[in-house]
Formats: structure tokens, sequence, C-alpha cells
């Protein structure tokens, strides 16, 4: 009995040195409001009446706006004691924050830094961003302006920050900043590169070579700056006020120059826009928030990740999401191991909506020890390449706030590629962790059984061979298209980095586009069990290449001229070659596989994916749940627990999704390696009888599963 209670106490003990180490921010998922009331009068409602309306709805966090943006920001509307105000207002901020503080609100000042008045940018035109052409950069959020970092401008924000840290914040909130596709060409920006290069700036127009890697790497080293330079006044002031800012997308970052990797070494937490759904829902992934949540958590380096997302149905800001859309939204984020943060305009606040996200708050507030310290089970990788968005022609630009007129071509559209690679692995409950280029260089390969490339054109020399020995060790490596043909700076090779371990050499040119061809079975293979038909729609792009070592399973038909120009003739080129090396397996796909999947929907080619997962790697065998329920696997290792979230999708056949559909008894087998004692569920409160079946795999029965649900295993 002694023994146990020196035990226990020990725990309690080791439990609050732990919480002591930590920063606030780092001790519990955060639950972030931002009420965008810069959109009007700051100061339009009672402080007590506004901090006591977002506890109640349980946020225990905010981003909080005291500076109006009417146009963009500019000092004419500070709502708090300043230096630099130009016009007065009362002292909001001073008024609020003890309000904040009495009901467990944590306050991060909201401070735009990408979008100002054209009022104001005529006063400062040196601190203009400018294009290429010599001309400053207008018509930001079609109104604005913005201007750049290793300008004086950075000491006007300094002092901004001085005077917001003389109050007893929690934090700042950078929205911004971020270059332009074609800015920024300021003297003080092409100064500052000569001097670090020796040479003048090259156009962001040509997105290859040595050159342009220069000027990605100095611009987002140019931000970097200015957050550490912000990091250090915080801190000098209180060490416990954070700092972030609104970060790199799972998209091209070339534009902007925002790189994760960079900024977060500056940054207390890590956040990226995961959760804006716009426009035609229908071709935005359902999985789009946690997807974005996984690229964090390797990006992150163990810092706090936040997904942010909008109630809104973006371009429309004063638009609801339906009911389900925003329980979605959260329950991805949270099940990928995210804090949350909810964009809400002061239209939305009082809306019948706002219980939704009351009750999501309530959950995770009453069960945050089982969303920390919690680390993914995954065996699978796969890969979004940042070097490849950024250096690839092919790549379409994810970009913010501007007219798309970058010259490029739709083949090989990257992040199409990652999303017809990942769907198939979700759709059939395979739990996989989203890599980047980094994490391909440096991290731990040998945990994964297997690691998808979708269409990584640009790879170094350095990752290639990494590969290669992963393989060798036993490893799995599944790939398409034109992975590794070009070196990290976006330069075509004369063949494929990872040519030994496809077993098969690229010719020069891609053809296509195959608008109604197909692909056919030349061996047999697991990989196509389940496919019954002897024509395989074809992707619409592919690169000849010639087997060496590997073996072709399927085959190009020979173009047709037209979709009724009769029974097509086999080509000598491959579809898909399958090769050994040294201990380990690799796939290969010679077309577009996955941007073909996004676009079509293919059955037979989300088949051949998805018998590749079971093949390369176990799933999360689940009966009774369609594909529509994502499966995701954490463990908390001090806790010898083993959390299974399941996020159900499966809703009307359009989006926005109003009605979710429940579904019943759904049956969950794990690996035999995941031993447990006692299950129950997170969300129901339930017990839940384990058995195991005759491969060791235990079995947990979920009556019914609506959006979301955990299915806790503890041993």
């Amino acid at each position: 009995m002694r023994r146990s209670l020196s035990l226990l106490l020990g725990a309690f003990a080791a439990f609050g040195i732990l919480c002591a180490e930590q920063s606030w921010w780092e001790r519990e998922p955060l639950r972030i409001i931002d009420l965008t009331t810069s959109m009007s009068r700051i100061d339009y409602r009672d402080p007590a009446q506004l901090a006591q309306q977002q506890a109640l709805l349980g946020f225990n966090t905010e981003h909080f706006e005291v500076m109006g943006m009417t146009g963009g920001l500019d000092d004419r509307q500070f709502f708090f004691k300043s230096k630099l105000a130009a016009a007065p207002h009362p002292d909001y901020l001073g008024r609020y924050l003890p309000q904040a503080k009495k009901r467990g609100i944590r306050t991060f000042i909201y401070f735009d830094v990408h979008y100002y008045s054209m009022r104001f940018a005529a006063q400062h035109p040196d601190w203009r961003q400018i294009r290429e052409n010599g001309k400053p950069l207008d018509g930001v959020y079609d109104t604005g302006a913005d201007f750049c970092v290793n300008t004086p401008w950075r000491e006007w924000v300094f002092q901004v920050i001085r005077d917001l840290a003389a109050y007893p914040i929690d934090g700042i909130f950078y929205d911004g900043p971020v270059y332009r596709p074609d800015t920024c060409y300021c003297p003080y920006c092409r100064a500052k590169f000569r001097a670090r290069y020796g040479s003048d700036m090259p156009p962001k127009s040509v997105r290859t070579g040595k050159r342009f890697q220069q000027l990605l790497e100095f611009q987002a080293d140019s931000i970097a700056d200015f957050l550490r330079d912000t990091r250090s006044i915080l801190k000098s002031v209180n060490p416990n006020i954070a700092l972030y800012m609104n970060g790199g997308v799972r998209g091209a970052n070339w534009a902007t120059g925002r790189l994760n990797r960079v900024l977060v070494k500056e940054q207390d937490l890590l956040g990226s826009e995961g959760g804006f759904l716009g426009g035609d829902l229908t071709h935005v992934p359902l999985w789009k928030p946690g997807l974005t949540a996984r690229l964090l958590e390797t990006q992150a380096a163990g810092k706090p990740r936040v997904i942010f997302s909008a109630v809104s149905h973006k371009p429309w800001t004063f638009s609801l999401l339906p009911d389900p859309e925003i329980r979605l939204l959260y329950a991805d984020t949270i099940a990928n191991a995210a804090s949350t943060w909810m964009g809400i305009t002061p239209f939305e606040f009082e809306q019948p909506e706002m219980a939704t996200l009351a009750a999501m708050n309530s959950f995770l507030a009453k069960n945050s020890e089982y969303y920390s310290q919690t680390h993914s089970a995954a065996r699978v990788a796969v890969v979004w390449s940042d070097v490849t968005a950024n250096f690839y022609a092919a790549s379409p630009a994810q970009l913010i706030d501007i007219n798309r007129t970058t010259p490029r071509s739709e083949i090989g559209n990257v992040d199409a590629e990652f999303s017809g690679i990942s769907e198939p692995l979700l759709r059939a409950h395979i739990p996989f962790d989203v890599f980047d280029d980094v994490a391909l260089e440096t991290g731990d390969l040998n945990r994964y059984d297997a690691i998808f490339l979708p269409n990584v054109a640009c790879m170094s020399g350095k990752i290639a061979a990494r590969l290669q020995n992963y393989v060798r060790q036993g490893g799995n490596l599944v790939a398409d298209f034109e992975t590794s043909r070009y070196d990290e700076t976006g330069i075509l090779r004369n063949d494929f980095a990872l040519a030994e371990a496809f077993g098969a050499s690229a010719g020069q040119k891609i053809f296509g586009p195959r608008r109604w061809d197909y692909m056919r079975p030349v061996s047999e293979s697991k990989l196509l069990n389940g496919l019954k038909r002897e024509f395989i729609p074809s992707p619409v792009y592919y690169v000849p290449v010639v087997p060496k070592t590997g073996k072709a399973v399927l085959k190009y038909t020979v173009q047709l001229a037209g979709r009724y120009d009769g029974v097509p003739n086999l080509s000598n080129d491959p579809g898909l070659v399958i090769n050994d090396l040294g201990k380990g397996h690799v796939i290969y796909f010679s077309g577009d596989i996955g941007d073909t999947i996004t676009k079509f929907h293919t059955p037979e080619l989300m088949e051949l994916l998805a018998n590749t997962g079971r093949r390369t790697a176990p799933p999360v065998l689940v009966e009774n749940a369609p594909g529509s329920v994502e499966v995701v696997v954490r463990t908390q290792r001090d806790r010898r627990r083993t959390l299974v979230h399941l996020v159900n999708f499966t809703g009307e056949m359009t989006r926005p999704i109003r009605h979710i559909v429940p579904i019943f008894n759904v049956r969950i087998a794990l690996t035999p390696q995941i031993h447990a004692s006692r299950a129950y569920t997170l969300w129901d409160r339930r017990p839940v009888p384990l058995t195991r079946d005759q491969s060791g795999r235990l079995q947990a029965l979920i009556p019914r599963l609506n959006e979301y649900e955990v299915l806790v295993l503890e041993n």
C-alpha cells in the first residue's frame, strides 16, 4: 500500500514538474475564438458582456482585435494607448483585459501586418511593397496596400508591439506578413539581397534554379528576422507572452515567403488556414483540416499547432456553414492533434449555430487530458513536398489575395496529386502521417512500413539516396508520375534520381492527354485484387519508362483517336512497375494517378491505391462503416493509452453538408501489437467490451457513430 501511495505521489510530483516547465500555451488544447470586430466599431460591445459570452461558448483563448481595419489598417484606429495613435479613441483594451482574465480567457492581440489603407500607404511610400516592374503594390483585398518587412515600417510595428506589451496580454498573433507573386523589389530588399548574395534580385517569374532558391530563402529569412525581433521585444517584457503568425499553407508558398520550417523557429506555436472552406465545396477534400494538421505536426518541432477555421462559407463573410460542417471542422482538427481557432463575425456571434461550438468546446474542455501529449501511431507517411510545390513548373500555386496570372501547366498538379493519393488511403482506413522534404532528409524513416510520394517531382540527391537505403533495409516505397525527375531547384534530370528503386528509367517526353484511353494487366499481382475489368481507365498523363529490374503489372493501350475508335491495342509503355530492392519493395505508377483520381474518382484507380496501401501497411479494420469515416490512431505513452478517433463525413451527396448519416454497430479491429484491458467511448462515455479475433486483433464494437467519437483503449 505504501509503495503504491509512493508511486502515486511520485507521479503527481512528476506531473507537477512537467506542468511547471510547460508554458501556458502547451498545457492543454486551445479553444480560440476570433470575433472579427475590426470590421465595425471596436468598442461597440460592453467588455464584461463580451467576455462573458465568449466564456459561455466555452472558449479559453481569443484573438482579440483592438485595431480597426475599415479599408485596411492604419494609425487612426487604435483602441488602446499608443505613442503612434493618430486619432484619440477609448482605451478599450484596458477595460476589456480584466474582464477576460476574470473568466479564464487568454488574450492574443490580433495584429494585421499585411493589409493597410491606401491613405496610410500614401503617407509612407518608402514602406510599400514594390512589384518587379517598379510600381507599388495595390489592390490588396481589393482596397488596400501592403508594406515590406525590410523597410522602416518594421520599427513602426515594433513600437506598436511595445505599446501592446505594456498591457497584461497573453500573446501576439500576426496575420501576415506575406510577400506577393511579384514583390518585393523595394530598394531595401534589393540592397539587402545584394549584400548577402553579391548579385541583383532575380525575377519571381522564373521559378527554377539556384537563383530562385536564393530568393525564396531570402524572403523567408526576412520574415524570420521580423519575427525574431518581435519575439525579442515581447520576451524582454514578459517571457510568458506567446508569439505566432498565420503560417504557410499546404500549398505553394513561394509567392508569400511563408516557409514553416524556417519561420517556426521564431514562433511559440505553428498555425495555418486548414479550415477555410470556400467556393464549390464538392471540390474541397473532406479532411482538409486534418491533413493540414498532420503536416503542421511534422513541421512544428514539437510546438503546439493551430488550425484556423472560418465559420463562414468563403467568400461570403456573413454566410454561415451548416452545423454538421462546423462540427466536422472542429472534430477533424482535434482528432489530428491541433488546437482550434474559429473565426466568427459579430453577425454570427449570437446565431443558433454557436450552440454547436459551445458543445464542441465543452467536450474538449472536459476531455482535454486525452488531447495532450499524444503521438501518432501511424505506420505510413504520405509526403507533401514544399520544394516541389515551389519549384516544379507544373505546380499550381495556392495564393492569397492575388490574381492568378503566373504561367503554369496543369500537368502534374501537386495539390491534386497529394489529394488523389491520400483519399484512397483514408477511405481504406489506413492511418498515415504527412511528411515534408525536411522530414525525408532528416527524419526517422524506419518507423514507417511505407512511404507514399505523390509526384514529388523535385528531390535532392541526398533524399533520393536515403529513400533507396530505406527500401534496401525493408521499407516500402510508392510513387507516381515525375517523382524525383527534377533536382531540388526544379532542374530536369536525365533520369529519375530513384531510377534504381523504381527498377525503370524515364523517357524524356510526357504522353497525354489521354482522354478516353486505358491500361491493361500484363502480369498477376495482389495489387489487382477486386479489379474485374480487362480495361482500366488510364491516367491523363504519363512518363514513358523502360523497365530494368522492375516488372510491369499494367501497360497502357495505344492512344485512340476517338472514344469509339475500336478496341485499343496494347503498347509497350508500363503504367505500373513493381521492383524489389534489398529487403524492400517499390511500387511505381508512371501516370499522374493522384491527379486523375482527384478529377474523376475512377473506382479502378482508387482500388489500385487502396490495395497498394493494404499491401504495404496494415489498415485499421472497420466493419459496417463506409470510406467516408476517417480513422486516426494516437497514443499517450505515459498513460499506456491508445486513442482511435473516428470522424464521420457521411452526409448528403453534396456540400456544404447539412445532415450527417449516423453509422451503427461499427466494429473496429486493431493490430495485434495493441494491448488493452478496458475500453470506452469518449463522447458517449460508454464502456466497450473487448474481444480478440483468430488473428489476435483486438476488437471493439461502437453502437452508434454520429459526427465524431473516440475509442479509448487503456492497458
